[in-house]
Parts: structure tokens; C-alpha cells; sequence
């Protein structure tokens, strides 16, 4: 199943709230749902902890029938590891996603998140794996790198490995807390304009007018 193909299944969404740790979890999920969410994350969980405890299962992942379409959204850098965590979840959401965005300083301690953007050979082993092992499409959601060129070379590479939707944050690791500045939607027009799957646009949007804006300005 191509890409788009993936995201006309599932209803091709638009309105589509993204993963908050601590935040996206069922009873969040699907208060949104009931003001129009036509596609959920859950929260960022790390696949490590996730595959080597059943109470970590039992309390970052929990949904309902009426709970989708969902995307459960892992972090981590073992292709391995990855996968027998998202063996836990396949029959029970639509898409599993890797994170490659999170900035933060727990992820530069774990090596995960927008810590990988650089290792390019790693994300395409992950998301091959993934691709190869799951009944269920793989996804991702990356940061921009400081060129375009490394960002577009990057993205091109991520959906020859076989990932059928990438969401993009269009900020630079670097921009958080005080630092985090504008979103570039312009470098997320680009991406769309470079790769053959869906792309989602992530950041700077806080009002329902600025989802439309978003839109419009990205394609």
C-alpha cells in the first residue's frame, strides 16, 4: 500500500492532534475526538523501558475501540528493540511512528529523538525493520537539519526505506524553550514538494485559523 493509499484508509485527515508527552493519553485522545480530531498520537514512549516492563505497558499505552485512527508513536535507536516494543501494539492502532524530533535533553542523554537526525544509516535500518515485520504501516516525525539539501536528502531517504507518512517539525533541534522561535513552513512545502508520501506539518500552529493558514501556505 503506497503512502497516500495508507491515508486515504484511515480517512485522510487534516485536523490531527500531535503527540504530548504526559498529555495524549486515551482520556485526552478522546476528549479531542469528540471537537473534531480526525487522527490522534499517543504520547511519546520509549521503546527500551516499554519492551522490558509489563507496567510500563500497562501505563503508557492504553485505548479503545473508538480510539482511532491512532499512531503510537515510539522513541529509541535499537532497530531491534523497536520493533518488539511496536509488536506489542500492531493489532491495536493504525501506524506506528518513530520519533526523531524530541529535543530534549533526556533524549540527547538516551540517544534517541532529533539525536539521530545525523544517522542517517540508523533511521533507514529502523524504519526497514519496521517496515518488514509489522502488519501495520510505519510512520515518522523528524526536525529540519541546518540545510535544506541535508533536510531534503534526509526525507528522501526516510521514504525509500519504506516510511509511508513523515510529519515534519519545521524548527531546528536546537529551537526550544527561549529559544524556540518561528516554525519554517516554508522548508515543509519543500519536503512535500521533494517526497511522493503524505507529509503532516508540525509547529506553530495555536489557533484553529493557523491550522488552515498552515495549510495553505505548505500545499
Amino acid at each position: 500500500m503506497s503512502g497516500y493509499d495508507f491515508y486515504h484508509s484511515i480517512g485522510s485527515p487534516k485536523f490531527i492532534v500531535a503527540p504530548m508527552v504526559e498529555h495524549s493519553k486515551l482520556s485526552y485522545r478522546m476528549l479531542t475526538r469528540k471537537y473534531s480530531a480526525e487522527l490522534c498520537y499517543t504520547p511519546m514512549i520509549n521503546s527500551k523501558m516499554f519492551v522490558k516492563s509489563e507496567a510500563t505497558r500497562e501505563r503508557e499505552f492504553k485505548t479503545c475501540p473508538e480510539d482511532r485512527p491512532l499512531f503510537v508513536q515510539f522513541c529509541g535507536n535499537d532497530p531491534d528493540i523497536l520493533l518488539e516494543a511496536a509488536k506489542y501494539v500492531e493489532d491495536q492502532c493504525d501506524a506506528v511512528d518513530i520519533n526523531l524530533g524530541c529535543p530534549q535533553g533526556i533524549a540527547k542523554k538516551g540517544n534517541y529523538g532529533s539525536f539521530l537526525l545525523e544517522n542517517t544509516d540508523l533511521i533507514v535500518s529502523m524504519v526497514q525493520k519496521l517496515r518488514d515485520n509489522l502488519k501495520v504501516p510505519v510512520t515518522c516525525k523528524i526536525r529540519c537539519l541546518r540545510t535544506v539539501d541535508a533536510t531534503l536528502e534526509l526525507c528522501r531517504a526516510i521514504e525509500q526505506a519504506g516510511c509511508s507518512i513523515l510529519t515534519v517539525h519545521g524548527r531546528l533541534r536546537e529551537h526550544k524553550k527561549n529559544l524556540i522561535g518561528p516554525c519554517n513552513w516554508e522548508i515543509i512545502r519543500k519536503i512535500k514538494e521533494s517526497v511522493s508520501i503524505p507529509v503532516f506539518a508540525n509547529g506553530g500552529i495555536r489557533t484553529l485559523a493557523d491550522v488552515q493558514a498552515c495549510m495553505d501556505y505548505t500545499g
